[in-house]
């Protein structure tokens, strides 16, 4: 399969249910880091101990992803953002709706923020299943490019992660490569593909090969999270 563009909105939608995995799976490999599973009333804990700081933290990962996306010319917003006298004072709903560009995009985004949240008052994260039973269509009109899609949900999901680790305030601060490895694959199952996947063994090249749909989305794939890698480490 091979597109060029994905829906501007698909894209957010993998975003914003990545940075909820990525940041309580963080959570979960700080403090409770010989449990595979967690219970219900777990993650409802984790929810409320993280509630205060639950938009600061998801804005201040996906508020520069977002800009990136949505406008092409950074200098130019840089230079905006300077004559709005925008600071680290600057309300958060501020700082996301700026990002969005669209009010469109900023309602959808709240939308899909609140969707998650839900999902961890009823005690888990959003299955792969339960997204694809109500998620935004791979192709329209407004379209982003692919390989920036790509980038866009790796950054979002290995920021998002260290930050759930850093935030736990434990003795662990190491990235858990495993943890990686599998928010990426759901991570591009959500983007890329219009149905769950089913993966036929074990070997982690073939699984990459297989979320990435083609050579080149693999490559591209392998290069953000090298470097998303080395920017945090």
């Amino acid at each position: 399969m091979k597109i060029s563009d994905i829906n501007r909105s698909r894209v957010v939608s993998a975003m914003v249910r990545g940075y909820f995995h990525a940041f309580f799976s963080g959570q979960a490999d700080a403090i409770f880091p010989q449990k595979s599973r967690l219970e219900a009333c777990v993650y409802k804990k984790l929810l409320v101990a993280s509630l205060d700081k639950l938009a600061t933290n998801f804005v201040s990962v996906l508020f520069p992803i977002l800009v990136r996306l949505n406008y092409s010319d950074i200098d130019a917003v840089t230079e905006d953002m300077r004559r709005r006298h925008f600071s680290e004072a600057t309300p958060s709903k501020i700082l996301l709706r700026y990002a969005c560009k669209t009010k469109e995009l900023y309602e959808f985004v709240t939308s899909e923020y609140q969707k998650q949240v839900y999902e961890l008052l009823n005690g888990h994260l959003q299955s792969v299943e339960d997204f694809f039973d109500d998620c935004p269509t791979l192709l329209a009109d407004d379209s982003v490019p692919v390989p920036l899609a790509i980038r866009s949900v790796v950054r979002v999901q290995m920021q998002a992660y260290a930050l759930g680790i850093t935030q736990a305030q434990t003795e662990i601060n190491n990235l858990r490569q495993t943890t990686i490895y599998r928010l990426i694959l759901s991570g591009m199952v959500t983007l890329l593909h219009e149905t769950p996947v089913n993966f036929s063994g074990d070997n982690l090249e073939m699984m990459f090969r297989q979320v990435s749909l083609n050579s080149d989305n693999f490559e591209s794939l392998m290069n953000e999270m090298n470097q998303a890698y080395e920017d945090l480490v």
